[in-house]
């Protein structure tokens, strides 16, 4: 993947001359920066960007340095639609397909939580379950689940930088919890609305996230529960991060494929919900409500 781009490089990708695409940066349809010498440079995100908004065809994913995409244009596609078709390539470990497949996704078009939500979350389950008739399940879903991270890793690197006064949320997998994906699509998530995503990864104690929202100044906390550790527990720690959050005017949002096992008193402050779309959702909200109110 190349962080910054030439107009060639964007203009071969597109399959359109190059002086249109500098006459779009002169023109201000596509942001760029110069080098000492003068030539343009347009970050890779701000290509992405660009290309989602209007809905150009990717012909030359290569020229991007998006190779994991450029392996798709020439590859048959397993039978089947594209759900089926992702869970073909993780589960025979053909990680460059299944890269290129999501990233493809989000190029055209798709918001990171239909993304994890439809294809991705359709593939994992399908994947978990083969340990039940295959006795390579457990390494398939292994191996999986490897690829899906470095997928939403990569996809990462194309959302949109955020603002500079943007606010900062925090989260996690709790203790006990060693689930390493449904975190990291979260964080992926709260990026594309605009948030500076700060994912302290798997097994993070509340006490830790608390200390890491006090340091950094968080705005929102989210949660991810996918383990069946000791939900009395964890049920004690949510309410005391409930009382928190109350005292500090914090945001908190519990999601995961356990989340609805969570008993909360009822707070203004935590949102429990289950998918990635409603985490989307709440996000939009709580930006919404930081918005200056116009005059």
């Amino acid at each position: 993947m190349k962080p910054l781009l030439s107009p060639k490089d964007l203009a071969d990708a597109i399959g359109v001359s190059e002086s249109s695409v500098k006459r779009w940066v002169d023109n201000g349809i596509v942001h760029a920066t110069k080098t000492a010498g003068g030539h343009r440079r347009i970050p890779i995100n701000e290509a992405v960007r660009f290309l989602r908004e209007s809905r150009s065809s990717l012909v030359s994913p290569e020229s991007l340095g998006l190779n994991d995409v450029a392996t798709l244009l020439g590859t048959d596609s397993p039978q089947g639609d594209q759900d089926e078709a992702l869970f073909a390539y993780l589960r025979e470990g053909h990680a460059d397909q299944a890269r290129g497949m999501l990233l493809s996704e989000f190029l055209n078009g798709r918001t990171v939580a239909q993304i994890v939500d439809g294809s991705l979350q359709y593939a994992m389950k399908q994947i978990g379950e083969l340990w039940r008739t295959d006795e390579q399940g457990i390494f398939q879903e292994h191996r999986a689940t490897e690829i899906a991270i470095s997928a939403i890793s990569r996809l990462r690197m194309l959302i949109p930088p955020r603002a500079d006064d943007a606010p900062t949320a925090v989260g996690g997998a709790p203790t006990g919890d060693p689930y390493i994906l449904p975190t990291l699509c979260a964080a992926a998530v709260l990026e594309s609305q605009g948030f500076n995503a700060v994912n302290l990864g798997a097994d993070t104690p509340i006490h830790s996230l608390l200390l890491a929202t006090e340091a950094l100044r968080a705005r929102l906390i989210w949660l991810s529960v996918s383990g069946t550790g000791d939900l009395s527990q964890l049920q004690k720690e949510l309410e005391h991060l409930a009382d928190r959050a109350r005292d500090a005017s914090l945001s908190v949002i519990i999601g995961g494929s356990q989340s609805e096992s969570i008993q909360l008193s009822d707070s203004p402050f935590c949102h429990v919900g289950t998918s990635m779309r409603e985490l989307e959702a709440m996000s939009k909200g709580f930006l919404a409500r930081l918005a200056p109110t116009a005059v």
